[in-house]
């Protein structure tokens, strides 16, 4: 079911298409939890309205996963708060979801102007009109996406997603950003693990099917297959990033969104090393590899370090 539900400046209240359903109201309560994580700031708003339209992709207690857009807004009052443009799909338990993130490429830009319309004050029933014309998903179009993001696994290899990368973030580096991602499966493993941030590359082709990519590694390194409890792609234009929460129980997304997080409360990949010399110490398997080969052996191999 495709819907919408936030503030706009259009409407003195929320609004709100198929908002109602539980997956929905779980997801706005994570915002709302997060959101007043952040306001203990007297520049809070002004920090909320900078941010760029953002992805998620969120698996609710129910089984049902979200997936959609939101963008920072507010009510004809002006009372802060994000507006969302979401389509929930149920996904079975015997097939892993292994790629929210290319699944939603062609929804994201249908929904993208949506969301800019509405934080600008457009006619909100003209919004709902649009999305009452969309096209849900259907099986056949969850099979499409698994076999295209299946087949970006076995056509490139880590060079090719790393060239992209440090063209959006120079300072990333392949064998130092793979140990600091490899340092993390003690901590995946025994508890509940801080936010991380990943970089993304900007070019389009590249950025949905990087962004499973690093689900998937985070997931295996913990030990699981199908994707973090929720994940959001930050869709800024140089410098897009993934934010991933393991658990929904972390409620650090809008601090970290805004950059203000305590440093024990995220995990950033381009950090810098604690102890510089572990990073030369990871064997990695060879860049060439195919990355489905290249994840086998860069999972298989962490007992062996």
């Amino acid at each position: 079911m495709i819907g919408c539900f936030g503030k706009v400046p259009a409407s003195a209240d929320f609004i709100s298409l198929n908002g109602a359903m539980p997956e929905v109201c779980e997801f706005d309560l994570w915002l709302q939890t997060s959101l007043g994580r952040m306001q203990m700031r007297e520049d809070w708003r002004e920090l909320f309205d900078e941010l760029p339209v953002c992805f998620f992709s969120y698996r609710s207690r129910n089984g049902q996963w979200l997936l959609g857009g939101f963008i920072s807004s507010r009510d004809a009052s002006g009372r802060r708060y994000p507006f969302m443009v979401f389509q929930s799909i149920k996904v079975g338990s015997s097939d892993p979801f292994i790629n929210p993130h290319t699944l939603c490429e062609l929804f994201a830009g249908q929904i993208k102007p949506l969301l800019m319309q509405g934080a600008q004050g457009a006619d909100i029933e003209q919004i709902f009109a649009r999305l009452r014309t969309m096209r849900l998903w259907t099986s056949k179009d969850l099979d499409l996406y698994r076999r295209v993001h299946e087949k970006f696994l076995m056509d490139f290899n880590l060079r090719d997603v790393s060239r992209p990368l440090r063209h959006s973030y120079p300072e990333f580096g392949t064998q130092s950003g793979l140990a600091s991602l490899y340092k993390l499966r003690k901590a995946m493993s025994d508890n509940e693990p801080a936010a991380i941030s990943l970089p993304l590359p900007a070019e389009s082709g590249l950025k949905r099917p990087m962004a499973d990519l690093w689900c998937t590694l985070l997931s295996r390194l913990r030990g699981k297959t199908g994707m973090p409890d929720v994940s959001v792609l930050v869709d800024s234009f140089m410098r897009p990033g993934l934010l991933c929460f393991p658990s929904r129980g972390n409620n650090e997304m809008y601090r970290m969104l805004t950059g203000i997080a305590a440093p024990e409360d995220r995990y950033n990949l381009l950090d810098p090393l604690l102890e510089p010399t572990s990073a030369a110490s990871l064997v990695l398997p060879a860049d060439h590899l195919a990355l489905n080969d290249f994840i086998e052996r860069f999972v298989s191999a962490r007992d062996e370090q």
